[in-house]
């Protein structure tokens, strides 16, 4: 007769649970393309956008991720001038003849006092960033309401720029 002792179930089932949460690191040397080091000067720095007035500031990317990190405040409403973090994500893939090549770009962040998520993607070009913008809102009179989506376009604001526009 097999008998188990209880300890050895629980040292099983935790190697189980750990073997079955380990997830591989990104292999980012499978990316399309690297991601050339300009894109730093060209992305670091603060942003606005004419449509909500946004700020953002783009503090580091990581060239072997395309991790993007930076800060967020709104310059009206409740949230005004309140920083939040801001992460996000580059990626690059090698010009294709006869098509129009971009750097994609997507950022995303926590808009905590009003519950909501702001997502921005889209991509880089000519100087400017343009977006779909996605905000996602907790409350909405309709279900079918709890996603407004639009367009902004970025630029970058001038060194040693104010928070407040």
């Amino acid at each position: 007769m097999c008998t188990l002792r209880l300890s050895h179930v629980v040292c099983a089932g935790l190697a189980l649970v750990v073997a079955a949460t380990a997830v591989a690191a990104p292999d980012y040397a499978k990316r399309a393309q690297k991601l050339d080091p300009s894109l730093k000067s060209k992305l670091l720095g603060k942003w606005t956008n004419p449509i909500d007035k946004v700020v953002i500031e783009l503090v580091s990317l990581d060239l072997e991720s395309g991790l993007l990190k930076g800060k967020e405040w709104p310059t009206t409403g409740q949230a005004a001038n309140d920083e939040h973090e801001l992460i996000g994500w580059v990626s690059a893939a090698p010009p294709r003849e006869n098509f129009d090549n971009v750097i994609p770009v997507s950022f995303s962040t926590t808009l905590y006092e009003y519950g909501t998520l702001p997502v921005w993607a889209g991509y880089v070009k000519d100087d400017q960033i343009v977006t779909m913008h996605y905000l996602i809102w907790p409350n909405r009179a309709y279900p079918w309401d709890h996603v407004s989506t639009l367009q902004e376009t970025w630029s970058r604001l001038p060194a040693g720029a104010e928070r407040s526009q």
